[in-house]
């Protein structure tokens, strides 16, 4: 019993810590806000638009609207429609005579998929080819923006000399399994990558949203473009730390009301999407896996299993829970974790109740890591978009 006492103890701790270092995290992190176009308009460069889509039938309408409707002077679309099955390439082709595309928007449709190469990273590398833009972004098939979202970031990028500029959306959730998952996944990522550090180029932590790559043209063709990271699935990731391992400057931003993106539905959804990316997340490590696995359930499950169990037990025992030393460090840990988890429920505009549903979210995503480990090391390969991957040799 004093052996738990004390593992709570320390818990309590670790949860103060992570506190601390958020306050820290999120000094200087840079917010975009819809903003008013500027008249005049500042001479700004050409930018072409890349995205892949790959069965996005029913997100892909509202982002060819949101993307044909940008207020910035100069820009392109280019879509690979990635061997889809479904309406997505008629749909893509509908929208090039649209009267908002005005010959900015052109539509490749690739059927193949070329051995060694990732789906997503092949179809990005064919619209990078086709680009004419001085900058490149980077996005996907199921965002929508406000108009002067491409603006604000490549005013923000010329403003922070970044050579590569990347915002967060804000998430639409709407089903349990995102409202559960998403803001402690968001959290872990804030954690294992803080913007701080992302942002300043004295350190190499690297991070960047798929959803808004801004790329300078001329540094992405010197890196080896989409071609360098044919074998990933995490491009975003990968794109982040080739720049700024090359000494190129990238900054990490966040959005509020100026592009939202859902980016699943379900629980299966969620545990495919996040599993395709965990086991390279890992740096396709079995011990960071089981090490993870081990931190997460010591610091969010064990205390609110603890306080349950102390609770019961000193009940149909009939001691006063203020007499135990045990119970007493578990209500800690557990308060102490809800405390500091309130505020990411509360960024991503949930309800509070969301604040302790962190344990659930702890044991899926620890279900998710072990599950893309071993699919990829000894069972079928992970499953994304229809098709199904290997881990690459070591």
């Amino acid at each position: 019993m004093h052996l738990l006492v004390l593992i709570l103890f320390w818990v309590a701790l670790a949860w103060g810590g992570v506190g601390l270092f958020s306050l820290w995290n999120i000094a200087g992190i840079t917010i975009l806000r819809p903003a008013p176009r500027p008249n005049p308009l500042p001479p700004l460069p050409r930018v072409s638009i890349i995205l892949a889509a790959r069965n996005e039938q029913e997100t892909l309408p509202a982002t060819l609207e949101s993307l044909l409707n940008l207020d910035y002077p100069d820009y392109e679309v280019i879509l690979v429609d990635d061997d889809s099955d479904d309406r997505t390439g008629a749909i893509a082709d509908e929208w090039t005579g649209h009267p908002a595309a005005s010959g900015k928007l052109r539509v490749i449709h690739n059927h193949e998929l070329p051995p060694g190469w990732r789906g997503k990273v092949h179809a990005m590398s064919l619209a990078e080819q086709a680009t004419t833009g001085e900058w490149v972004l980077a996005t996907d098939a199921d965002v929508v923006f406000e108009p002067s979202l491409l603006r604000q970031a490549l005013i923000l990028a010329q403003q922070k000399d970044a050579r590569l500029l990347s915002l967060t959306p804000e998430l639409d959730m709407q089903s349990l399994a995102e409202k559960v998952v998403m803001p402690a996944f968001g959290l872990l990522l804030f954690l294992l990558f803080p913007p701080r550090l992302v942002n300043d180029p004295n350190s190499r932590r690297a991070l960047a949203a798929g959803a808004f790559l801004l790329m300078r043209r001329k540094d992405l063709d010197s890196l080896g473009g989409y071609a360098r990271l044919r074998d990933t699935l995490i491009e975003d990731l990968r794109m982040a730390e080739m720049f700024k391992h090359n000494g190129h400057r990238i900054h990490l931003a966040v959005t509020r009301g100026l592009f939202r993106t859902r980016m699943y539905k379900n629980w299966r959804e969620v545990f495919e999407g996040l599993s395709r990316s965990a086991w390279e997340g890992t740096g396709r490590s079995i011990w960071k896996v089981l090490g993870g696995v081990v931190v997460g359930s010591v610091l969010a499950v064990l205390p609110w299993i603890a306080l349950l169990t102390l609770l019961l037990a000193d009940a149909f025992a009939g001691t006063s829970p203020a007499r135990d030393s045990a119970l007493l460090a578990a209500a800690a840990a557990t308060a102490m974790s809800a405390i500091i988890y309130f505020p990411v429920i509360m960024f991503a505009g949930l309800s509070p109740l969301y604040a302790f549903t962190l344990p659930l979210a702890s044991i899926f995503y620890s279900a998710v890591t072990v599950v893309s480990a071993f699919s990829s090391l000894k069972g079928p390969g992970v499953r994304w978009k229809g098709r199904r991957y290997q881990s690459p040799a070591p």
